[in-house]
């Protein structure tokens, strides 16, 4: 796995641009001691597979909102004990909209929030479908699931 520090950035300021040019992102956390970075950094693993044995990463991904918009955004991703999603961002006119997985604590209430930033109802919104733009090694189509 190959990986760059000098892309590195905060996980909420991944842009549209970042996550197509590099769909798989995972936190710099071997890197907190330089100056103005902590935990919330990541930076992008040169590869367009998502390979096993790996915690929390970033990958790039299509959603579709109930509704049928469709927005780019990322999943959170492990593939240590199988293939495990956790929650996702969706990156929208410039916003990062955070998307809780259903164990969140405030699961409802940030839903909520996720609906009014994008200007919908909630049930236009959810449930929230996507399809990573990466797929896992050793397979050949791309994983897809939901928010809802």
């Amino acid at each position: 796995m190959s990986k760059s520090s000098k892309i590195c950035k905060p996980l909420d300021q991944l842009q549209p641009s970042d996550i197509e040019s590099y769909p798989i992102w995972e936190f710099a956390l071997d890197e907190e001691g330089n100056e103005e970075q902590d935990e919330t950094w990541v930076r992008p693993i040169f590869s367009k597979v998502v390979e096993l044995n790996q915690y929390s990463l970033s990958v790039a991904a299509d959603f579709e909102t109930a509704s049928g918009k469709n927005i780019l955004g990322i999943v959170g991703v492990s593939t240590v004990e199988g293939i495990e999603f956790s929650h996702g961002a969706l990156l929208y006119q410039g916003k990062y909209v955070f998307i809780p997985s259903s164990s969140f604590f405030n699961f409802e209430n940030e839903k909520v929030s996720v609906a009014l930033t994008l200007g919908e109802e909630i049930s236009n919104v959810f449930p929230l479908k996507f399809k990573l733009k990466s797929v896992v090694e050793g397979e050949t189509t791309y994983r897809s699931g939901e928010f809802s």
